[in-house]
């Protein structure tokens, strides 16, 4: 069945529009799903720092405390008579005003000689508590960590009886083999106490049980929170676990009462507890789900003990979603309509004149070469097309000889821009060339200078020497990269591969030649590789690609910092890993940076170098049939990773290479 023109036209209008529109409504779910989550995730991770800012501050303020009472008049009271009961009612008003839930003292030998709580313990050693180790060896300090049932106990009061947890059935939870814990989870600080000569004598501690310390974990929530509420609920909720056990929370069950006991679920436990990795996603909490957040929780010796949760109320940001979705779909259906009415007027105009074009092509194959079509009164494309078809025929002779002109112009520019890039290329060689041989040269007569050959120097003689040896070295590297970059743009750096031991060939020698530089930037040198690594290679290549990696690395890492070696294998190949320590690039720069003549920011010494280096080891890898990329966290490292074939397929990788070429 036949459909004319104008149908065709308006029924494309329609395709292309349905079309557009449902890769809009999948990009738009996609960008408005991802905003949102982004929005929740970026929200629920400052309220995670906020919540980790009060928890600090309490530390802080148990430091504070400690460190002042200890300077006090009750605490040189309390040492002098511990066992009279005004200097206990003197401490336990401390405690109180101060909010702690326990205090007490040591003598230099740990030994406990008074507590504030009833029945007031003493003759306990908490030497081995690392707290109170601190304060014997003169330093204030403050942290988390977990008392069992006895420790609780001898502190006094009810401490027992608040932290005592029975775990309450949770779904998702990870098994268990306990039902209950007996044991509590502190804040806790300590200071020396020190006589007049700076001796210590003893220590004060004092600290404040989580379990159950809802009025904490509410204190955070309004902080952070600021108490705000989304449809008459808390917009968000805190919780402390001890290890995955809510232990403080202001999640409320559906009976009321808050959620003490209950359990994280399996996934977290593993990625959290077990991996001590931060957690975000979207969580069902109880009857709700929220947009949360769990990090680890670190004793002082840093071991996990715990997790700190803060979740935001979900509703907010799918209610958000589903506003945009409204605003999308109304706009969207405004511009379709518009389309089709547009398209149905654009059709209609097209093809009227069309038509007349139509008749006087039939006309022109009939012979009539002279016809001239009368244009549209419209100044537009149609217009511009009848002016071509009435001038087509004797403009096609003008724009063919044209066209052979054209093409004998970009021949001889041809010939000229080659012949310009030979002399360019010869003359790159020839330069660097001679400048190696006579920076050689005044290197050797330097040298020779610096240790003495030609008679003694004095000191500012001998460090000019040593100034004038490392900048040649530094201009004979910049001259070798020179001479590779020539050899690699007339296609002569080719590989000579044979069976080798990258570790004994090119590995060891390096950090043995390097070893000079690696003293002088004090560097650590991490070595993660066997023995022997055999393979099929070119050892000149590859000591020039692991040297230039290595150079980087020194030069651009941190001064006192770490440089590593890290090997393995990965099926048939093996995997290399050069990293050191220092500001690394930012995702943005990290494809660019194996680009010729490219360089970001200075040396250690202020220096910049060629931007050849890492241009020039990218085709070195290359050739033996592997990859090379940069990966680098802003701030804290740069690590280069390339592959090289094993010594089964290296050859046949390498000739494939070599053929490619």
């Amino acid at each position: 069945m036949r459909i004319d023109l104008r149908k065709r036209i308006f029924l494309n209008f329609v395709l292309v529009i349905a079309l557009f529109g449902i890769l809009g409504a999948i990009l738009g779910a996609v960008l408005l799903n991802r905003t949102t989550l982004d929005e929740a995730q970026r929200r629920v991770s400052l309220d995670l720092r906020s919540a980790w800012s009060e928890l600090q501050s309490e530390l802080d303020r148990l430091s504070l405390f400690v460190e002042v009472l200890v300077t006090g008049k009750r605490v040189d009271e309390a040492f002098s008579s511990p066992f009279s009961a005004q200097t206990r009612v003197s401490l336990e008003a401390v405690r109180r005003q101060c909010g702690f839930d326990f205090l007490g003292l040591t003598d230099e030998k740990g030994k406990v000689i008074l507590r504030a709580l009833e029945p007031h313990n003493t003759g306990d050693y908490l030497s081995n508590d690392p707290l109170i180790g601190k304060a014997l060896k003169g330093k204030t300090t403050s942290g988390f960590a977990v008392y069992g049932p006895q420790r609780l106990r001898s502190e006094g009061g009810e401490l027992e009886e608040r932290a005592f947890m029975v775990f309450e059935p949770t779904p998702k939870a990870k098994a268990r083999a306990k039902s209950s814990e007996p044991s509590g989870m502190v804040l806790v600080g300590a200071a020396p106490v020190q006589d007049d000569h700076g001796n210590v004598r003893g220590t004060l501690y004092a600290g404040v049980l989580l379990n159950r310390n809802h009025a904490l974990v509410d204190k955070i929530r309004s902080v952070v929170f600021e108490d705000q509420k989304y449809e008459g609920k808390d917009l968000g909720t805190v919780t402390i676990f001890q290890w995955d056990t809510r232990i403080a929370t202001n999640v409320m069950l559906a009976n009321g009462n808050r959620a003490i006991g209950t359990r994280v679920s399996e996934e977290v436990y593993n990625k959290v507890l077990e991996n001590r990795s931060p957690w975000y996603d979207r969580a069902f909490v109880v009857h709700d789900w929220y947009v949360s957040a769990y990090d680890p929780l670190f004793d002082t010796e840093n071991k996990v003990i715990g997790i700190l949760y803060v979740g935001v109320l979900a509703k907010q940001y799918d209610d958000m979603k589903w506003g945009l979705w409204k605003l999308y779909g109304a706009m969207s259906l405004g511009v379709m309509l518009f389309a089709l009415a547009a398209g149905l007027l654009f059709a209609r105009r097209l093809t009227t004149s069309l038509s007349r074009l139509r008749d006087a092509a039939k006309r022109i194959t009939a012979g009539n070469l002279d016809l001239v079509v009368e244009p549209p009164t419209a100044d537009d494309e149609v217009r511009d097309l009848t002016a071509a078809f009435n001038t087509m025929a004797s403009s096609l002779k003008d724009r063919d000889e044209r066209l052979r002109t054209a093409n004998a112009a970009l021949e001889e520019a041809n010939r000229t821009l080659k012949g310009l890039n030979d002399s360019y290329l010869d003359m790159l060689g020839f330069v660097s060339h001679e400048l190696k041989n006579a920076l050689g040269v005044i290197y050797t007569s330097a040298r020779a200078l610096d240790v003495g050959l030609v008679g003694p120097m004095s000191e500012p003689q001998l460090a000019l020497v040593q100034n004038i040896s490392k900048n040649i070295g530094s201009a004979v590297a910049m001259t070798r990269n020179y001479l590779d970059l020539a050899r690699i743009e007339k296609g002569e750096l080719t590989v000579h591969a044979k069976e080798m031991d990258v570790v004994g060939d090119v590995i060891e020698p390096l950090l043995d030649e390097l070893k000079q530089v690696i003293a002088e930037r004090k560097v650590t040198v991490e070595k993660r590789f066997p023995s022997t690594i055999p393979i099929n290679g070119d050892p000149s290549l590859l000591k020039i690609a692991f040297k230039n990696l290595l150079d980087n690395g020194l030069k651009y890492g941190r001064t006192g910092g770490r440089i590593g070696i890290d090997f393995s294998r990965e099926g048939d190949e093996f995997r290399f890993k050069i990293w050191n320590e220092g500001q690394g690039q930012p995702p943005e720069r990290l494809p660019r940076l194996f680009e010729k003549f490219v360089h970001f920011g200075s040396q250690a010494d202020g220096s910049r170098g060629t931007g050849l280096g890492l241009f020039i080891t990218r085709d070195i890898v290359q050739k033996h049939g592997g990859k090379i990329w940069a990966e680098s966290h802003e701030g804290e490292w740069m690590r280069f990773v390339f592959t090289i074939k094993s010594q089964q397929s290296a050859g046949e990788s390498i000739a494939q290479s070599a053929v490619n070429e």
